[in-house]
């Protein structure tokens, strides 16, 4: 994973492309930096090839919101994209997208399962609202591929944040709804938690900086501020999308009564005993389920992430993989 896990910088720095008479060899992540004087050229097309990998095709306002490594104007980024000699014909526009050649068909895609997404957002935004009522709940976030209305299935991934010494009890409630949740036809994956107190994250990559810059917040502005506050990093990985802090106007979802009096009822030894209970039990079992090879996989009194499947590390493998490679040879676009 050396192209994806540089210091803070490094991949702003180390950008460029080399181009043969036939075939356009795009090298966009880790190469020399004198082998391409035009970073935001080599920017752009880190930028839609990432987006590649997920099938997704961007707008030009997606295009400057998730632009890797540079940071740039909306008008640089037009002119770049209409100067034919700095992209050297390795993407294409069309219907106000931008893709790689060859990949248009991702149009119709893309907007079938925007449809899809909106029948299941609403359904996220009412668990959403439950999981409010809970005690000791301080942020939830759509986050996955649901975020950015590509799923292809019917999974609600959701990223809570629980006051400290908490996790354990307010997953305990959060799985309880998710087996109501299973009864409807749903399915609701709270796969990553955490407390307040772990906020910063340890994956600093540009997976982890873009599920943070694309996640939705459902209640909590106010955590998800401070979340990205205390994860300055992510502003080497995505400076347009970190490039000032989220103006969100509160919801409806607001701490009713009954949440105050339960964090009154659980907050002392009770819940301190509960939260005990729950976590022994939950972090012995979870770690027997654990593959070997999950090494993104956490469970401890702050943290909760059971990413068992490696499907991060899969990513920013490929896209490493596309860059740095012979592979990612491709003929001009007509």
């Amino acid at each position: 994973m050396r192209a994806l896990y540089l210091r803070a910088g490094d991949c702003q720095r180390r950008a460029g492309m080399l181009s043969s008479p036939r075939f356009k060899t795009i090298r966009a992540f880790v190469p020399y930096p004198n082998q391409m004087p035009d970073r935001l050229a080599a920017a752009i097309l880190q930028t839609i090839h990432y987006a590649d990998l997920f099938d997704y095709p961007l707008t030009s306002d997606e295009l400057f919101h998730f632009l890797i490594g540079v940071r740039a104007t909306r008008a640089e980024i037009f002119d770049a994209l209409n100067d034919h000699s700095r992209l050297n014909g390795n993407l294409a526009r069309f219907d106000g997208y931008v893709m790689l050649p060859r990949r248009a068909h991702l149009i119709a895609q893309r907007a079938r399962l925007h449809a899809d997404a909106a029948t299941q957002l609403p359904r996220a935004r009412f668990y959403a609202r439950c999981i409010a009522h809970f005690p000791f709940v301080r942020l939830i976030a759509l986050t996955g591929a649901l975020a950015m209305q590509n799923a292809r299935d019917r999974d609600i991934d959701l990223f809570v944040v629980t006051a400290p010494g908490r996790l354990w009890l307010v997953r305990a409630l959060i799985i309880a709804l998710v087996r109501i949740a299973r009864v409807r036809g749903d399915k609701l994956c709270p796969n990553f938690l955490v407390t307040e107190n772990a906020l910063a994250m340890s994956e600093q990559n540009l997976y982890t900086a873009h599920e943070i810059a694309q996640m939705i917040p459902l209640y909590g502005f106010e955590t998800y501020a401070e979340l990205r506050r205390v994860n300055p990093w992510t502003k080497n990985f995505l400076p347009n999308a970190f490039r000032r802090a989220p103006n969100f106007s509160e919801s409806r979802l607001r701490a009713r009564w009954i949440k105050k009096f339960a964090e009154r009822w659980l907050g002392g030894k009770l819940g301190d005993a509960i939260e005990r209970w729950e976590r022994a039990r939950k972090i012995a079992r979870l770690a027997a389920q654990t593959p070997r090879d999950a090494d993104n996989a956490l469970f401890t009194a702050d943290i909760c992430r059971g990413f068992f499947s490696g499907h991060g590390r899969r990513v920013l493998k490929e896209f490493e993989t596309r860059i740095m490679n012979d592979k990612l040879q491709m003929t001009k676009y007509q």
